[in-house]
């Protein structure tokens, strides 16, 4: 190893006089263009061809360059700090060796060198603070000082797990551990994690094609994620000028016309309509009651509400008579040709044109111009990024099915890229995507995710703090989540016979009691209760427009809806009554206490019944599957634990009863 890299390291600090690169960006390009591919290695022997060129500026570039392929591609942290070391050497006093440093405390990190690394950080943050990186450096400093930290609380084959970090992870929910006991798990779960951390990586599942191809979306999504923040949408500014010229030349889109909310009533005869209105306006009967009696609208079942609505809305015949109706009034009938048949009208409330004031609408202005701007931003660089790629597009492969659909800077895009990309669609939306035109916009999508990718690594937004450290948590919690797939999930089984007993041992958890499903009316008087129910019985008024009208319980506004209930969920005197009533009988006043007086309709019955094992099949697996899964992670967190030295020095600080002293 020691020979290899000292190989590399002199192929780049020899200059060959003979050979020269051009110095331009389109090398660099080719470097990306390749990245793009994942083929490092071409990429590495290029990188290795270019730094023999004479012009030390091009030399630092190359090498930069060479350092960053073995740290963010191929993930050799030896190799990435022996080609920044060099450059530290060699170009000691550059405009930006600030950021070879910022690059060395990264692969420290990596490598677990948590005090070098916060000394790189240091220098960084102090004595370059005009770097690009020294924000970067401070945050980053923050999280070495985590594991510089002094105190421990343990130790997993001597790499450090400190007070501070144990207690972040305790002040995230500080009442779940008020013992000892819940305390130390903490920790222990804390050691666990370490340890399935190390021995994924021992097992080489990051190495794997699965694991790389999520953790390559997620760093993508991280990445892109900062970019956007940082160059989209901070990059937007609204002014007060700006918004007040909006205002101004939009002004009709914050102005609300006036607003009727209606019923209707619809019938075929005019004697229909004269009888009804008669019957409405004689004997005080609801209007919604009737219309859902009587009417022939679609509005019906709603008791014939229209909502609320404004001119230009409604037939112009309905709309005439709707604006000019006060509250709570019914119109007298008149025909409409529109809606073929005689309405009635009757209009619920009234809302007059209101115009909003520049600072009512100021927030959702702002709103606006920014959604505004954003978009026209990342249209503007998505644009910018498309054209720095070549791109060919062949319109008639997808339809007719063939391998390739697309070349990116020479990079073919084939139809099974795009067959997976629908597979991790969920299957709701999925066949949407499935025609010519879905697959079409996805390969817009995979263009636009390569293209934006290409330009983010001239950028190196990768080295960035806030992407660092989400990519770092990512992968070590995808590794772990991988393990315990493999280790637990993976060998849970449950067999029919488990279930079978389980489900006969427990069956009377599976016994569902009677239900009814009751509507209620409370008043206050034990009369008006008498009148409500005889409305209700004789005059065959709904019951669920006179809980609305009428009752005081919390249940008005839903027509007296009380659900489904058993036995010991209603008061008694409620229960007593409904358990004995048929489907549809309406029960005699019931006093709850001289000022609650109730009237209950039972809509629906439910007898008693045992759920089938079928039918709590699926409960029964994940309760199973749970407490093997518990079992199984015991038993191989063990082991791991008995393979490596943990220490532990969390102490019970609890205070201690003193017991009585003996005289």
């Amino acid at each position: 190893m020691k020979q290899l890299l000292a190989t590399i390291i002199l192929t780049i600090l020899i200059v060959s006089v003979g050979q020269s690169a051009d110095p331009t960006a389109a090398e660099l390009n080719k470097i990306y263009t390749l990245y793009g591919k994942e083929d490092y290695l071409t990429a590495e022997q290029n990188l290795l061809i270019l730094l023999t060129t004479p012009d030390p500026k091009l030399s630092y570039v190359y090498t930069l360059e060479l350092g960053d392929l073995y740290f963010d591609k191929l993930h050799d942290y030896l190799k990435a700090e022996s080609v920044y070391k060099s450059l530290t050497e060699k170009y000691p006093k550059h405009t930006n060796i600030a950021d070879v440093y910022y690059r060395l405390g990264l692969t420290y990190e990596k490598e677990e060198k948590f005090l070098d690394a916060a000394q790189m950080y240091e220098m960084v943050a102090t004595k370059y603070r005009k770097s690009q990186y020294s924000q970067d450096a401070l945050d980053a400093i923050e999280r070495c000082f985590k594991k510089n930290y002094q105190e421990l609380v343990a130790k997993v084959d001597g790499f450090p797990i400190t007070r501070i970090e144990y207690d972040d992870r305790f002040a995230q929910s500080p009442g779940s551990y008020d013992t000892y006991e819940k305390k130390l798990q903490l920790l222990n779960d804390m050691i666990n994690e370490r340890l399935m951390y190390i021995d994924a990586l021992a097992r080489g599942i990051d190495k794997t094609d699965d694991f790389k191809n999520r953790f390559a979306e997620i760093r993508m999504n991280n990445v892109f994620q900062t970019y956007y923040q940082r160059e989209v949408i901070n990059k937007v500014k609204i002014t007060e000028s700006d918004k007040k010229k909006y205002y101004s030349q939009h002004k009709s889109e914050f102005t609300t016309p006036e607003q009727v909310q209606a019923r209707e009533i619809l019938v075929r005869t005019k004697p229909e309509a004269d009888s009804l209105y008669r019957l409405i306006t004689t004997y005080d009967l609801k209007f919604d009651s009737v219309a859902q009696e009587t009417s022939l609208a679609p509005t019906k079942s709603a008791g014939g509400d229209l909502g609320y609505f404004q001119k230009g809305t409604q037939p112009k015949e309905v709309e005439d008579i709707a604006l000019k109706l006060k509250p709570k009034t019914v119109s007298a009938p008149f025909y409409s040709e529109t809606k073929k048949g005689y309405m009635l009208l009757k209009v619920e409330d009234y809302k007059p044109k209101k115009v909003r004031t520049y600072k009512e609408a100021s927030a959702e202005i702002e709103n606006r111009l920014r959604g505004e701007r954003i978009d026209a931003t990342f249209k503007a660089k998505t644009n910018g990024f498309r054209q720095s790629s070549t791109i060919t597009l062949d319109e008639n492969a997808i339809k007719e099915n063939r391998d390739t659909v697309a070349l990116i800077d020479g990079e073919p895009i084939r139809q099974q890229r795009i067959n997976d990309y629908i597979a991790k669609i969920p299957p709701f939306y999925r066949s949407e995507f499935e025609s010519p035109e879905g697959k079409k916009r996805i390969l817009d999508q995979i263009i636009l995710e390569k293209t934006w990718l290409k330009e983010l690594e001239k950028e190196k937004y990768w080295l960035l703090n806030a992407v660092f450290s989400q990519t770092e948590d990512s992968k070590k919690n995808m590794l772990i989540g991988n393990l315990r797939t493999i280790e637990v999930n993976d060998k849970i089984v449950v067999s029919d016979t488990e279930l079978q007993r389980e489900y006969k041992n427990n069956i009377t958890e599976y016994k569902v009691p009677k239900q009814v499903r009751a509507r209620e009316i409370t008043v206050a008087t034990e009369s008006l209760a008498l009148k409500i129910r005889q409305k209700a019985i004789y005059d065959k008024i709904l019951f669920d427009s006179l809980a609305r009208e009428h009752s005081i319980a919390s249940t008005k506004m839903m027509g007296g809806d009380m659900g489904y209930f058993s036995e010991g969920q209603k008061p008694k005197e409620i229960e007593q009554v409904a358990f004995k009533l048929s489907k549809n009988q309406i029960s005699k006043v019931i006093k709850i206490n001289d000022s609650t007086y109730i009237i209950i309709k039972v809509d629906d019955i439910k007898n008693a019944y045992t759920k089938t094992l079928d039918e709590v099949k699926p409960a029964l697996q994940r309760k199973s599957k749970q407490a093997k899964d518990q079992e199984l992670y015991k038993t191989f967190t063990d082991d791991l634990r008995n393979a490596h030295k943990i220490e532990i020095f969390l102490t019970d600080e609890t205070p201690k009863e003193e017991l009585p002293k003996k005289e």
